[in-house]
């Protein structure tokens, strides 16, 4: 019994084309053919962000054209929001670091900027501060730590959300460090936290490894401050009236 044409495209790896090419109309032979390959092209791409959002590790999706800029985030001199959005940053292996108080943008922000790089196929990790230092103690304990920093050195951007809110195991706080030190120079990361980093120590419980840390992340960053009202409490007490 012969294959249908769907089974025959899924067997060659054109999973597009089977779910999708009876709706192609013929016009011409070059036509037809053209918007068969567009339409498996498209498909391919789809499935790959889908894959790479997979990957990064989103709690939640936040786009770009969700996010509420306003006059409480502060801009240091020289940078604009179409350089970070634009994604410019990674190029030059720059730092973002969104400093500020709870529920303020940051983690949306880091969120949508780090889905945009997705989009554009750049591969992307999304942590919080805790899930990735639990993570590297895993990883740590198991003696698969070397093997997930050579996975990480193929990311070109990684997102470290909610510096701050938990202190740091001392042996937590040093394989963070090792992170944060291999992407110096090599990659971009995202940094959201709710302290100025004069209070990083009582995260880190350490003030050399503290300071070294600091000096690696603010060398090639940027630094945003995000003040004002929290957004969630603000839309919370709106629902309520």
């Amino acid at each position: 019994m012969h294959e249908s044409i769907e089974q025959q495209m899924r067997t060659l790896k054109l999973g597009g084309l089977a779910k999708s090419w009876r709706t192609v109309e013929f016009e011409s032979p070059e036509q037809y053919l053209r918007d068969l390959l567009t339409l498996e092209a498209r498909e391919r791409d789809t499935n790959r962000i889908n894959r790479m959002v997979k990957m990064a590790g989103f709690h939640v999706i936040k786009t770009l054209d969700d996010f509420v800029w306003n006059k409480a985030i502060e801009l240091p001199n020289g940078l604009t929001r179409e350089y970070m959005t634009d994604l410019a940053f990674l190029k030059r292996k720059e730092n973002l670091i969104f400093m500020g108080t709870v529920g303020t943008g940051k983690t949306h922000l880091a969120a949508a900027i780090a889905m945009k790089a997705c989009e554009q196929g750049r591969h992307t990790r999304f942590f919080t501060a805790a899930s990735l230092a639990n993570l590297l103690l895993e990883k740590n304990q198991k003696g698969q730590l070397a093997t997930f920093l050579k996975m990480m050195k193929k990311v070109e951007l990684v997102v470290v959300d909610e510096v701050g809110f938990v202190p740091l195991h001392k042996d937590a706080a040093e394989l963070l460090f090792q992170v944060v030190s291999d992407c110096y120079e090599r990659r971009s990361l995202i940094i959201t936290t709710n302290l100025e980093f004069s209070g990083w120590n009582t995260v880190f419980g350490d003030n050399r490894l503290t300071a070294a840390l600091v000096d690696r992340l603010i060398h090639h960053s940027h630094i945003l401050v995000f003040s004002g009202e929290s957004y969630r409490l603000t839309q919370s007490i709106r629902r309520q009236r």
